[in-house]
Parts: C-alpha cells; structure tokens; sequence
C-alpha cells in the first residue's frame, strides 16, 4: 500500500442512502475534517451519493452496494415489510464488508466515519457508526424494543467506537432515542447536534411557505401528491423542495408554487431561514436542520416509522414543532395550528463535533493498530 505521510490522515466518510438525511448531515463533519487537514475519501450511493458528489465534487468517491430498501404503500405493513427484507439487507451489509476489506488492501486508509453503513469496519483501522438512534423504535412496544436494542448494540460492537449527533444531556433533540438506560459496548460519544446550516445572526423576515420533502420511497411521493392537490387552493407563495436530485419532471401545480428538485446547501439554507413555515418530515437530520436555522417546522412523521412518530411527538411536547399525521393530512387546518402554536426553539449550543474530530485524528495518526473496543465474538 502506498504511504501516507500521518501528519495528513486519510479519512472515508460514508453514509446511508435511505432518503437525503445521512449524506446531509456528514456535510459538516466533511467540512471539519478538511479545516483540520485530513485528506477526505466519500462513499455512498443512489441520491444521498449524488448529494455528496454535488456539495464536494473535488473529493474522490466511491460507489458502495445501494441498500434499495421499499417501504410500505400502508405505514401499518412497513415493518414486515422490512422484515422481508432482512436477508437482502444482511447481503448489503457483507458486501460493505467486502468492499471496504479490499479497498485497505489497494490503498492506506486511517480511520472510516460510517453514518449508518453497519459494513464498513475492519480491525485494520479506527471505525466510527454515526447513530442517533441508539434506542431503536418498533411498533411491538416495550418487548419489541428491548430485543432490537441488544440487536443494535451488537451491530454496533463491531465498531471501534460510536458518535451520537446530539447533546450529552437535557435538551435533546433526540430524546429517549440517543439516550437509552445503558450505552452501547463500544467508547461512545455525544458530538453534538449535526447540520450543514449556520444561523445568520439577521435572517430575512418570513417570506413564503416552504415544503420540505424527504425520504424513501413510495411514502415521498405519495405525500407530495397529497400536498400538492390541496396547493391549488393555497394564495400565497410556496417554494416545494422534492428531495430528488436530478429528478426533470416537475409536478402539476398552481403557478404561485415554485419548485426545485434539489436546492444546494446556500440555496436551501437561503430558504428556510426566509421561510413563514417549514413543511418536513420529523427525520432527524431534517429536525437538525430547522433547529440549527431557528425555523419554524410543521412536522408530519413518515407513515410505519416509529422512529419519526417518536421524534414529532417528543418535539411537540418540548415545543418545538406542532406535528401531523400524514393520514388525512390538511394543509390549511396545519397551518392555521401552526399560527397558534407557541414556538420554544432551543438556542444553538456548544460546538462538540470540532474537539471530537481533532482528538480523533491525532489518534487515528499514531502508529498501531486502532483501539479494539468490546468487541462482540460471534460470526458476522
């Protein structure tokens, strides 16, 4: 393998491509490790790839397995649905696997930040899992919960170590999700909330309604047909953000509507900060987001996933973001709640994630083998 000097780490930096969130919110650990002086690899594919293309296209990058995982028409089948594809997805996660074992064999790689590719680790070197959801949701209630929890934490154990997008304590953005009775069995670290926005110290005044939409598929399109069959009796300005990059066919809507497939990071934070309202799914990236700009959200949860109901209800609660079903969804009614809601948006907090890099380099830059943690000894 050709040699690397350690004073300019190589770092892969890798995410999910199950919607946008994964690629959006590795944007701002991109950014950091290249202030700190790392020499940055990308991996990823389908859309969120195409995101990280887009916001870095000098960076090389890699195309890994696409996990092209179909949720439910009906939000009530979508974790059997899941279930059924089990197997393909144990297929994805070997093939990371494989990918990144030979990947070390052709070229010197120093550490791997993994949002949500639970392949992508090898003894060889430092192996971060990017979670917030350390407490994994299910419908199956407090049983449920607790075997998919020691499922994860045995997922996670194959990782030098584990990094928790959200504050170490009170206020949580992710709530019982990022802070579970016990830890995973790995060094695990709250880095802090993570988006690629920075609040401008004067934002626009609110200028028009913004519809955020995100996520897998079929569940993104059919909210966005929802949503714009009830635009055409909307008057005021929209701005409808699809969440499809490089998508051409734009939908039938009234001409007060403006719409973008994909806005660049600039263009969107422009957007949102000018936004009377912001119309998003209650993903945790997304939620990153409007925290970090001080927008004002409607949340409406992607139906079957427990994760984003849980999100939207812990949130209203806290007063962050009135929130929705997606079922018989009303704009104008969404709306007019919105007015009456009593906004309690959180003040940024201290930066964790620069501090947590720096160490992390100096680390992975020493000579020897990386940290094993608690490993889990049982065939992968």
């Amino acid at each position: 393998m050709a040699e690397v000097s350690p004073s300019k780490p190589v770092v892969l930096v890798a995410a999910l491509d199950w919607g946008l969130g994964h690629a959006t919110r590795c944007i701002p650990i991109i950014r950091s490790l290249l202030a700190l002086g790392a020499s940055v690899q990308l991996a990823g594919s389908g859309p969120s790839g195409t995101l990280l293309r887009a916001e870095f296209p000098a960076l090389p990058y890699h195309e890994l397995p696409a996990t092209s995982v179909r949720y439910s028409r009906r939000g009530i089948a979508l974790l059997w649905k899941l279930l059924l594809q089990v197997p393909k997805l144990r297929k994805v996660v070997a093939a990371e696997r494989n990918w990144l074992r030979g990947q070390l064999n052709q070229e010197t790689i120093h550490g791997v930040i993994s949002d949500n590719r639970y392949g992508l680790h090898d003894p060889r070197v430092h192996c971060v899992l990017i979670t917030h959801q350390l407490s994994i949701r299910t419908p199956l209630g407090r049983f449920g919960n607790s075997l998919m929890l020691r499922w994860h934490y045995r997922l996670i154990g194959r990782f030098s170590s584990c990094w928790v997008p959200d504050a170490p304590g009170p206020p949580s953005l992710a709530g019982a999700l990022a802070h579970p009775p016990t830890l995973p069995p790995v060094p695990t670290r709250y880095i802090g909330p993570l988006s690629r926005f920075i609040r401008a110290a004067e934002a626009p005044g609110p200028q028009r309604l913004v519809l955020l939409l995100s996520g897998p598929e079929p569940q993104r399109s059919l909210f966005e047909q929802q949503l714009c069959a009830q635009l055409w009796s909307y008057p005021g300005p929209v701005l409808l953000v699809r969440g499809l990059p490089g998508a051409e066919t734009p939908p039938d809507v009234p001409p007060n509507v403006q719409v973008a497939s994909h806005l660049p990071s600039e263009d969107l934070q422009r957007a949102l900060s000018a936004a009377s309202f912001v119309l998003a799914r209650s993903g945790y990236s997304t939620v990153m987001d409007l925290a970090a700009l001080g927008a004002r959200g409607i949340l409406v949860p992607t139906p079957g996933q427990s994760e984003q109901a849980y999100l939207a209800r812990h949130l209203e609660a806290e007063g962050f973001a009135p929130a929705f079903a997606q079922e018989g969804f009303d704009l104008a009614e969404a709306l007019a709640a919105a007015r009456r809601f009593r906004y309690h948006l959180p003040a940024p907090g201290a930066p964790l994630l620069e501090g947590v890099l720096a160490e992390w380099l100096a680390a992975i830059s020493r000579p020897g083998p990386p940290p094993p943690g608690r490993r889990i000894l049982r065939p992968e």
